[in-house]
């Protein structure tokens, strides 16, 4: 088995991937969010005579162009809450951020938690939509909420006792 760690950031992401027993099979290395980048990396991964276990974190919807790539080439990818990444990470001594010790961190608890990972299914494209829409709505929602507290506030300012 070869653990594939990926961290995920706006226009690119950094790749780590390790051996079965924890050394580095490929030094970390960013592949950006595009079409022929993608390909090369779903290529790169297939090419491996053992099965992969590509584990990533869903950052906003910066993940989406990967996690689409691997689902449409078959390849089985699993997501992780942020959340647990960091208390996986909090063990550390050092507490260094970098993409590429993220993605390392994120390949070595690939091969760590390999037996509890769960491969992402996608949904139906309407529950997806309606998750976007949600989200949509909260967000205005709250600036909605945003906006009349400062009125209020404003007019208490240049009103006051009205």
């Amino acid at each position: 088995m070869i653990a594939v760690g990926i961290d995920v950031s706006k226009s690119k992401s950094t790749v780590a991937i390790l051996n079965g027993d924890g050394s580095i099979r490929a030094k970390p290395f960013d592949v950006h969010h595009v079409a022929d980048e993608l390909q090369a990396l779903v290529d790169y991964i297939k090419r491996t005579s053992e099965p992969p276990t590509i584990l990533m974190e869903p950052t906003s919807h910066y993940h989406y162009p990967l996690l689409k790539a691997f689902t449409e080439a078959e390849l089985p990818v699993c997501l992780i809450n942020p959340y647990q990444m960091k208390k996986y990470g909090d063990t550390e001594l050092r507490k260094a951020k970098t993409d590429k010790r993220d993605s390392l961190r994120i390949a070595q608890y690939a091969l760590e938690k390999s037996y509890s990972l769960i491969p992402y299914t996608p949904q139906d494209q309407k529950y997806e939509d309606l998750r976007f829409l949600s989200r949509q709505y909260s967000q205005r929602i709250s600036t909605l909420t945003v906006a009349k507290v400062q009125l209020l506030s404003l007019l208490d300012e240049t009103m006051p006792g009205i």
